[in-house]
């Protein structure tokens, strides 16, 4: 639209000043070359060029003010990214198979979001979310006894769509997934002496393997300890807490020093629903829920059936992950949900690095079980039907940026009326140079001496435009005078009817 305009107002400001101006070479000059430091040229052209130049950097500065807006298409993803929508149990694109088979790597980057937006502010403790809160690209705190850690888009797919993306834009896709959940037990204060007779015997079979019952010095008079069933075997109960140490950081605490301490966590996979942005830069999870829908056994076989040997290789990590909650933080409300991240991110990232179909084949074997599942059996991948919209970066609507638009069409509108209501004044759009000399006054040139190299004249020139006509014929002459001995004379306008060359 500026080039339009651009290209139809220096007609409109010729026309002006043959017709209401003083009609000198000056400002032809500066109309024509667009000028506003042109020599001689009239303020009030220098004025009009100089508003007309400024224009479109005060729209395009104007414009700008209205940023932050977007739009958005609901997308085929079959037909943007060639196949079929895949989910499961993997990392982000860039981080599958990550350093040694520990999923350490993959814990940490889960987990990294919910530690700094849990960490305390200038020494005071934030509030706990009132709803379920989603962190980094995969996590929800469903409330403070549970949290879920949601299976994501197959890595390839997440490329595919950060592949068409420009800078700025994003997919978000909503789609219904399995989840790795962890939520509080209170079968302690339900059963009081069920839950000990079960936690001894749990303890006792863990002590005599390796790994089950996990006890780490923090060197501050705490341990952290980590309790489940030996592995291979059912992983879908963990204990966690803290217990203070008795005597010296060598003398790490029994199951029954544990047992006032320890917080049960049921672990299971169930059904969820998430919302992520993917932009060029990585994915991140942006809403999400789960009811409580437990998945079928099959599905339940990752946990219940599975070699994770979680105190093996997490303890290090949960100590940095969890550890301020027994001295700097002793009494947070925020170690509830803590401990639930934790536990949930430990079992999912460990599972996600030993079965998931990136770092195996396309079944999973499960330890002391005969079946030989496929990966969508087990819900280590599985098709999903998602919803993807396409967000562009737009400007914000408002009633003033359709105005700020609406500039310069109005301006050629009323450009154009003004040329039909000049049209009878005797110049066209090929105004020139060429047609000047053409029509020109052999007799008037001197009025232009001394001018012929550096094209500046000292005085102002008039330049007066004749039309003359024999017949339905006519012709267009120009002569040169000095302003000042033909101040009166005005331009003549064209003649009805005739053709003029």
């Amino acid at each position: 639209m500026n080039m339009c305009l651009g290209s139809v107002a220096p007609t409109l400001y010729l026309l002006l000043e043959a017709r209401f101006g003083l009609s000198t070479l000056q400002n032809y000059n500066g109309i024509l070359r667009n000028q506003f430091f042109s020599p001689r040229l009239s303020f009030v052209w220098r004025v009009i060029i100089g508003l007309a130049t400024a224009l479109p950097l005060g729209l395009s500065v104007a414009y700008k003010t209205f940023t932050g807006g977007s739009s958005a298409q609901t997308v085929d993803v079959a037909a943007w990214i060639g196949n079929a929508s895949y989910y499961g149990m993997f990392a982000p694109p860039g981080l599958q198979l990550l350093g040694e088979k520990t999923g350490i790597s993959i814990f940490s980057n889960a987990t990294l979001p919910y530690a700094v937006a849990s960490s305390p502010r200038n020494g005071s403790e934030l509030p706990l979310p009132t709803r379920a809160q989603t962190y980094g690209f995969n996590i929800i705190l469903l409330h403070n006894e549970s949290a879920a850690v949601l299976d994501i888009p197959q890595p390839s797919y997440v490329s595919a769509v950060q592949a068409l993306l420009a800078g700025g834009e994003s997919w978000n896709i909503s789609a219904p997934v399995f989840a790795t959940v962890a939520t509080f037990n209170h079968s302690r204060a339900r059963d009081p002496d069920g839950y000990a007779s079960y936690f001894d015997d749990v303890c006792s079979a863990a002590e005599a393997s390796s790994g089950a019952y996990t006890p780490m010095s923090m060197i501050n008079h705490w341990s952290l300890v980590l309790l489940n069933h030996p592995s291979p075997g059912d992983q879908s109960l963990q204990y966690i807490g803290f217990a203070p140490l008795l005597g010296t950081s060598l003398n790490l605490p029994s199951c029954s020093d544990f047992f006032p301490y320890a917080n049960a966590y049921d672990v299971t996979r169930q059904i969820c629903q998430g919302t992520w942005t993917i932009t060029r830069g990585g994915i991140e999870l942006v809403e999400g829920s789960c009811d409580g829908t437990i998945l079928p056994a099959n599905r339940q076989v990752v946990i219940l059936h599975n070699s994770l040997f979680l105190g093996v290789w997490y303890m290090s990590t949960l100590v940095e992950f969890l550890g301020p909650f027994a001295t700097a933080r002793n009494g947070s409300e925020w170690a509830g949900p803590s401990m639930a991240i934790g536990v949930a991110a430990m079992v999912w990232s460990k599972i996600t690095v030993l079965n998931s179909p990136i770092s195996q084949d396309e079944s999973f074997r499960a330890p002391k079980e005969l079946a030989r599942l496929t990966a969508d059996e087990a819900g280590l991948l599985y098709a999903v039907n998602d919803t993807a919209m396409y967000i562009r970066p737009t400007l914000r609507k408002s009633g003033l940026l359709y105005l700020l638009l609406a500039v310069q069409p109005a301006l050629v509108i009323i450009v154009l009326g003004l040329m039909a209501v000049l049209r009878s004044t005797p110049l066209d759009r090929g105004f020139g140079l060429v047609s000047i000399l053409s029509g020109i006054d052999r007799d008037s040139l001197d009025s232009l001496a001394g001018a012929a190299l550096s094209g500046e004249l000292n005085r102002n020139v008039k330049l007066i435009i004749r039309p003359t006509h024999e017949d339905a014929q006519g012709q267009v002459k120009y002569h040169v005078a000095p302003v000042s001995s033909t101040a009166a004379v005005r331009n003549e306008g064209l003649t009805p009817k005739i053709i003029y060359h």
